[in-house]
């Protein structure tokens, strides 16, 4: 990825960030418990952490990919194994599969991107 590339997606990053943080703070208390409280919120926030968790790590750190991904799956259980054992957390099976989805799309969206654009820029016209 190119520093532009890096910069939009940094970008899109922060916009969300604070769209829903506005979000949160701004809307009705009715829809806010609605949006805010169901189950479902943790572990959207697990995968999308861990997409982009794996996205620095892969292409602002430069870890490569077969090293990256074992040592991010490693370090969402060692993370659930570590909250079992303390009395306002739990470690929950379902965060780590959301961890390692959030691991693994990250990884499928570098292959479509890489595969589309070389597919696409080798053609010359």
């Amino acid at each position: 990825m190119k520093a532009r590339q890096h910069s939009y997606f940094l970008f899109t990053v922060i916009t969300v960030t604070i769209l829903l943080f506005f979000a949160h703070e701004f809307l009705p208390d009715t829809l806010r418990k609605h949006i805010f409280q169901f189950p479902e919120i943790d572990t959207i926030g697990h995968l999308t952490s861990f997409f982009i968790l794996t996205w620095v790590s892969h292409s602002i750190i430069k870890l490569s990919l077969p090293l990256c991904v074992p040592l991010l799956i490693f370090y969402g259980a060692l993370t659930e194994i570590g909250q079992s054992f303390l009395g306002y957390r739990s470690g929950e099976l379902g965060d780590f599969i959301a961890d390692v989805i959030g691991i693994s799309l990250f990884v499928l969206a570098k292959w479509l991107y890489l595969s589309y654009f070389r597919k696409h820029l080798t053609v010359k016209p």
